[in-house]
């Protein structure tokens, strides 16, 4: 009778250990596979494992840091262009204060030197209208004119000069004769309405020169 309760024991306490065994080897399994509760934090593992990977995909993108920038490039392409207007704006006003002229005297043919008077005998080149074998003719004087104008000739052989005043649309408002014996022709501008004229000079009947006379009324 003892025998047969203590088989029973040992047989129930056998019986006991089996689901115990099952677990263990169930949770070593799950510990070499993971665990279920870790399965929520494996995206997690993925997404930092994937850093690497995106780091090494854009790390092909230069860094900027170490790359000259466009902009640096197109200044140093302009800088010749911008070193010639610098020179031109620099030394342009150093030209009209050396040569004494303004830029509004350059720019037509009326020049400061239309306005000086006749000096000596002879006339300056500066101040010539036209000059040949026979007949000298300076510019008409002061330019711009107010009540008259003044033109200095003086003939060196016989011949036959005249000087025509037109208007901007080459209508004739005055004709004048220089005269052998003189030395000077005065223009009479009083009545000429405020703007641009022509004068222009005929020798031995070929017109030979042409220049601007602006007549302006105080």
């Amino acid at each position: 009778m003892k025998q047969f309760i203590l088989m029973s024991v040992l047989s129930g306490l056998l019986l006991a250990t089996v689901p115990l065994r099952a677990q263990v080897a169930q949770r070593d399994s799950d510990a070499r596979k993971g665990s279920r509760l870790e399965l929520g934090r494996t995206p997690t593992t993925s997404r930092i494992a994937s850093k690497p990977v995106l780091s090494r995909r854009f790390s092909l993108v230069p860094n900027p840091a170490t790359v000259g920038l466009d902009r640096s490039v197109h200044l140093q392409k302009n800088t010749p262009i911008n070193e010639h207007y610098r020179t031109l704006l620099m030394t342009k006003p150093m030209t009209k204060s050396a040569n004494g002229r303004s830029s509004a005297s350059e720019m037509g043919s009326i020049a400061s030197a239309d306005a000086r008077p006749l000096a000596g005998s002879e006339i300056k080149a500066e101040d010539r209208l036209f000059a040949n074998e026979k007949i000298s003719v300076s510019n008409a004087y002061p330019n711009p004119a107010d009540d008259a104008a003044e033109i200095d000739y003086q003939f060196t052989a016989p011949g036959d000069a005249r000087l025509v005043m037109m208007n901007v649309l080459g209508a004739p408002v005055g004709e004048y004769n220089l005269e052998q014996g003189e030395r000077k022709l005065r223009i009479g501008t009083r009545n000429l309405p405020t703007g641009y004229y022509l004068y222009q000079l005929s020798v031995d009947g070929r017109k030979v020169a042409t220049k601007r006379l602006l007549v302006r009324h105080q």
